[in-house]
């Protein structure tokens, strides 16, 4: 793979009415999640205008996750919305700050969220050291018929912190990683809730965690400026202890803010709080394109595989303070 892969920066949104702190990109459209509190889906083919709009929290969009056609955002209120992306609907609601986690289960206020690939269940995590894993059932409602987020529920004790500030299932959906304010980062059973292992690499709080498509890998980025390489295959089944750091990517000059790897694997995307965005050749553990962004990047998202899009890895978005979501691609790609 070439060592000086060009990206140019193409079609954006207009300037939204806040900065974009979210971003998913799925089989419907390009999902942000706004300051504000509204999840917006965007046409990556005419970004002019967006497809559909939901005001939903009262606070900021703190994070998203999307399965299928069901995407999940969460706000600094702790509120859990699932809103269905092809009926153009919201499906359900929890308030994580008020509502028992599961049977006896006690409270547990959300601050970053991942649905499990299946839509099956979802798993949460914010302030505290806990992480709660719930199955997801749609169908009961309040006494408005608003649809209530509800299902049976565990909750795993990670390690002593403050804050979980993200989660994500594997694609497997065997494994969810927790990036903490700490700095360590806790493999969790989604089966078993159980811890499997926890790494400590970084020096300062984990802000993003992403898999590989293969769930064979995991990447950590942090505020100590650093983006980690985990190799998950060790101990995951036995229960030992991982192996820790497998490789250290360094470049960003702040906060690594946002992680992704692109659907074939051979790429991980990041932004940071300096502005930049950067990919990286996960075979060559290096820096392959760096472009500078108009403002903090939070949120990096790979085109997924469609049909009649482009091929894997040559087409992404980003988005963050300037209140836009940026389109890039690949030099030569059509």
């Amino acid at each position: 793979m070439s060592s000086n892969l060009v990206y140019l920066q193409g079609e954006a949104t207009p300037p939204q009415r806040e900065a974009l702190w979210a971003l998913q990109w799925t089989q419907h459209g390009i999902v942000s999640g706004d300051a504000d509190g509204v999840v917006r889906l965007h046409d990556p083919t005419d970004l002019e205008l967006a497809v559909n709009e939901f005001a939903v929290h009262p606070l900021a969009v703190s994070s998203l996750s999307a399965a299928g056609s069901l995407s999940l955002s969460t706000s600094l209120d702790g509120a859990v919305v699932a809103i269905d992306l092809e009926g153009g609907k919201v499906r359900g609601r929890v308030d994580t700050g008020r509502a028992a986690v599961g049977e006896g289960l006690g409270e547990l206020p959300a601050y970053a969220a991942a649905l499990h690939p299946s839509s099956s269940a979802f798993a949460w995590s914010g302030r505290g050291s806990r992480l709660a894993i719930r199955a997801l059932d749609l169908s009961a409602e309040d006494e408005a018929g608003a649809g209530i987020l509800s299902g049976t529920g565990s909750v795993v004790e990670t390690v002593k912190g403050r804050f979980g500030m993200d989660v994500q299932f594997s694609p497997d959906g065997a494994q969810i990683a927790v990036g903490m304010e700490t700095g360590h980062v806790v493999i969790v059973d989604a089966e078993t809730a159980t811890v499997l292992t926890t790494y400590s690499a970084h020096a300062m709080g984990v802000r993003t965690v992403s898999w590989s498509p293969d769930s064979q890998w995991l990447y950590s980025g942090s505020d100590d400026a650093r983006i980690v390489l985990h190799d998950v295959r060790a101990g995951a089944k036995s229960g030992a202890r991982g192996e820790g750091a497998a490789a250290i990517l360094q470049g960003h000059q702040g906060w690594v803010l946002t992680t992704a790897a692109s659907p074939d694997g051979r790429l991980l995307g990041s932004g940071g709080a300096d502005s930049l965005v950067k990919l990286w050749d996960i075979g060559q553990r290096a820096c392959v394109s760096t472009s500078t962004a108009d403002a903090e990047v939070w949120g990096f998202a790979w085109q997924p595989e469609v049909e009649g899009g482009l091929p894997p890895g040559k087409q992404f978005a980003v988005a963050g303070d300037d209140k836009k979501v940026s389109l890039y691609r690949a030099a030569g790609a059509v």
